[in-house]
């Protein structure tokens, strides 16, 4: 079983960087990134996502990326996904590494706002990286 920090990392990573990649979809309109590597990425999260949970979520954020309640409520279904099937650690895990990819070839960048005493955040490009 994930430990519950690593769990809440890797839900709060694919949800980061899958809302800008979304919003450039609705940029780009459904057919111009359907055609792209940055669709296919997209299509395998959906695929993989079907039929758990977080694939209701997952079609709200594709609708509205921006939105932060759609945002917390994929948090949440991916984390319940990921309880139910922990395969799932591994293909998110193999789905940032080519999500970072895509992201830096359409020029999306990641941030991160950490407040408070204490906190951890990590973010990683590239490949062949490993948080511990």
């Amino acid at each position: 079983m994930i430990d519950p920090a690593t769990l809440t990392t890797l839900v709060s990573s694919t949800v980061a960087l899958l809302s800008p990649l979304l919003a450039k979809a609705v940029d780009k309109g459904v057919e111009e990134v359907g055609k792209s590597a940055a669709g296919a990425l997209l299509g395998k999260l959906k695929e993989r996502l079907g039929g758990t949970p977080a694939q209701k979520p997952l079609e709200d954020l594709a609708a509205l990326p921006d939105d932060p309640d759609n945002q917390a409520d994929l948090r949440k279904q991916l984390k319940a996904a990921v309880q139910a099937d922990p395969a799932l650690v591994a293909f998110l895990q193999q789905w940032l590494e080519q999500g970072q990819q895509q992201a830096q070839a359409l020029g999306i960048a990641q941030t991160a706002n950490v407040t408070g005493n204490d906190n951890k955040t990590v973010q990683i490009a590239g490949s062949g990286n490993s948080v511990s």
